[in-house]
């Protein structure tokens, strides 16, 4: 490896070399922000005639000079700054051949010369060797097009016009000197660094390097370390054959960089559960698995990451073909349950290789949304499932059956336990008793897949034309009709059943129905429940009165629907005996919440917060593995790293104890809500601060705290 401090023009000038950027690195990526960044510090440079450093450029031989001398070398990083520094000097270029009069502090070179110097290698070749510059992908022809002074391609790119055009309107200022602005280019270093072919590591020497700039995203690091260490045919091959599609599955998707990120960890996660991989380092997981596990080709690995991810786009993005699969998809979707995510994907890649078809999947699909949804109905948080289903997906290719084995595994775990299927009369029970609109997210997926249940061919959505409608109001203080209607203990009724499902049902006039009186309701000549086609409205529309009464009897109508919607799987009971985790020792953090810590479950004092506030872990860190201990309940990363425990504390109101793994000293606390402990030993598992949440506390501060842990 050479490196040296040198003036970056000389670089940029360099004779007969062409620098090009590999088809693995990401497109041209800076916007105006940076551009003016880079302008201003250049400008500053030629006031105060002074050095300016920015950066490094990382680049490789690649091969013998070309038929017309011309040198390749492959740029590893610094493309954002050579792309930019070459779009300014085809704006200041084209500035000074139309106002020649104003080069006169060029005293070496003459305006046209200045073209051949730093933008061309030489007019009189073709194709690439023509430019100094060459970008990868779809930026090629854009910037060749620029430096070249032709038309524009069809599919340009925006940011390289849009950056060109700010340098021209900055250059066309009323108090723009160019001889300050060539000053500054003059001032401009770097450190030119040139590695040594099939000697440095180029991977690890860009990884140390790249630190400036805008972050790299993980699909571009993935890329690069998949693609950098090969010969430039074979990258071209490769990137065009499955790299470009891998990218283009996630181009169209809403955050579609998150969503390759998950796909990654989940991925991952098939490979190697055993390592739990973690979601926000997924690049280091990758490497360390290509590095310490993966024993194929290269081409072997892009070809089953294309696989996957096309499985993944299918039933996860919204791209499934088959009509009857992609409604099973978008309810399991709907859901927002994501450790379900890689089964489904080992599950897909045996619908290819032909262990099961397509029918047994979409059975199977059913099986999970019953599981998934009658867990949220129970209250049973989605923790552990990425441990539990790992301990699925591992030992699939070794049954004979799969389907039996999928749905016996699920049905392996009792109530006590973490993966538990709750059963028809508990599942009945909670539906037809429980709050279902208050902090239940699933409310509108359930009333649209109780109403759809009923007329399959023609379904609705809920959230678009169609609203929730309490039939008694959510608000009845002021209505004497209403509270007439359900008697002397209207308050009491009206708080237990308000939001009962008995009482939840669909319409599109939400407004118009507001709180009116139930006969008001029933009878509107033209929002009346009475003109609902909807079927939720079937029961509601014989009434004559709308009581407990009627709100119990029709949960129950409905419980009874939602029965053959999410179903209970019928397996033979010894075959799920005979898959049950065999009884072992008890260790430490083999206890359950119902042993330990009844505060938190339901009818406990510490039952809401603890809800609330798992919720949002579980939304914030899905990564995060909650456990249960003696004492407390325990979050953790990569199977030993402690992020959060838990201590209930039932005095008054109840309140939770959180136990922070760092001390104050490393925390960021505005709102004083942390307590020192390090004087008592730590609390919890040794913990030195301390964080009482109450019903008084503001979950988002702490979140705040926790976060940082």
């Amino acid at each position: 490896m050479k490196a040296n401090m040198a003036p970056f023009l000389s670089l940029l000038g360099a004779s007969n070399v062409l620098y090009v950027v590999p088809v693995y690195q990401r497109r041209y990526a800076w916007d105006e922000e940076d551009c003016r960044v880079l302008w201003d510090d250049i400008m500053r440079a030629g006031k105060q005639r002074k050095p300016h450093f920015i950066g490094s450029v990382l680049h490789i031989p690649e091969g013998e000079s070309t038929i017309t001398g011309t040198k390749r070398h492959l740029l590893i990083d610094g493309q954002q700054r050579l792309t930019t520094m070459s779009l300014l000097m085809e704006a200041f270029i084209e500035y000074l051949e139309k106002n020649p009069e104003r080069a006169g502090f060029l005293t070496e070179v003459k305006v046209p010369a200045l073209r051949k110097i730093y933008l061309y290698n030489n007019d009189d070749y073709n194709g690439d060797a023509r430019y100094k510059l060459s970008l990868s992908q779809e930026d090629r022809a854009t910037l060749h097009s620029i430096v070249a002074s032709t038309a524009l391609p069809k599919d340009s790119s925006q940011r390289l016009t849009d950056n060109l055009e700010s340098f021209r309107t900055w250059i066309r200022g009323k108090a723009f000197d160019p001889e300050i602005l060539w000053t500054g280019l003059s001032n401009l270093q770097i450190i030119d660094t040139e590695l040594m072919p099939g000697i440095d590591d180029a991977q690890l020497i860009f990884e140390s390097m790249n630190s400036k700039g805008k972050p790299l995203s993980p699909t571009d690091l993935i890329r690069n370390y998949i693609l950098m260490s090969l010969p430039e045919k074979e990258q071209t091959y490769l990137f065009e054959t499955y790299w470009s599609a891998l990218e283009e599955t996630f181009k169209s998707a809403q955050n579609g960089e998150d969503e390759f990120n998950s796909f990654m960890w989940y991925w991952l996660w098939i490979k190697v559960p055993e390592r739990k991989p973690a979601e926000d380092d997924v690049y280091t997981e990758f490497k360390r698995y290509k590095q310490d596990d993966y024993d194929g080709t290269t081409e072997e690995l892009l070809q089953e990451l294309l696989r996957f991810a096309k499985h993944y786009a299918d039933m996860f993005l919204g791209n499934e073909s088959d009509p009857s699969l992609k409604v099973a998809f978008d309810n399991i979707v709907g859901l927002k349950v994501k450790p379900i995510r890689p089964l489904m994907m080992v599950l897909y890649d045996q619908v290819d290789a032909q262990n099961i078809d397509k029918d047994t999947f979409k059975r199977l699909c059913g099986v999970f949304e019953s599981y998934l949804f009658r867990r949220s109905v129970v209250g049973r948080f989605t923790t552990g499932l990425n441990n539990y289903f790992a301990g699925v997906y591992r030992d699939i290719g070794a049954q004979s059956d799969i389907e039996t084995y999928v749905m016996a595994m699920l049905l392996t775990h009792d109530r006590t336990m973490t993966a538990y299927f709750p059963t028809d009369e508990h599942f009945f029970e909670e539906l037809t008793t429980r709050d279902c609109y208050n902090r239940f997210s699933k409310r509108g997926y359930l009333l649209e897949r109780l109403e759809n249940a009923q007329h399959p061919k023609q379904p609705i959505n809920v959230g678009m034309e169609y609203q929730i409608e309490h039939v008694m109001p959510q608000t009845i203080d002021d209505k004497a009709e209403w509270q007439e209607m359900l008697g002397e203990n209207w308050q009491v009724i009206h708080d237990e059943y308000c939001n009962n499902i008995g009482n939840l049902t669909l319409t599109g006039a939400n407004s118009e129905l507001s709180n009116n009186p139930f006969n008001d309701k029933l009878n509107d000549p033209q929002y009346g429940f009475k003109k609902s086609p909807y079927a939720l409205n079937g029961y509601i529309k014989e009434q004559t009165e709308w009581t407990q009464e009627q709100i119990i009897e029709r949960a129950k109508e409905l419980g009874k629907i939602a029965l053959t919607i999410w179903r209970y799987p019928k397996v033979d009971p010894q075959v799920v005996e005979s898959f049950k985790p065999k009884k072992e020792k008890r260790t430490q953090n083999d206890w359950t919440m119902e042993e330990r810590h009844t505060a938190f479950l339901k009818g406990g004092k510490c039952y809401d917060l603890f809800e609330e506030l798992v919720e949002r872990i579980s939304e914030e860190h899905p990564d995060w593995e909650q456990y249960v201990t003696k004492h407390y309940v325990g979050y953790r990363t990569g199977g030993r790293k402690l992020r959060l425990a838990l201590m209930e504390r039932t005095s008054g109101k109840g309140r939770i104890a959180l136990c922070l793994p760092k001390s104050i000293d490393d925390l960021d606390d505005p709102k004083d809500l942390c307590v020192d402990k390090r004087a008592a030993q730590g609390i919890g598992p040794g913990c030195p601060t301390l964080v009482n949440y109450t019903q008084d506390s503001k979950l988002r501060d702490i979140m705040a705290l926790i976060d940082q842990c």
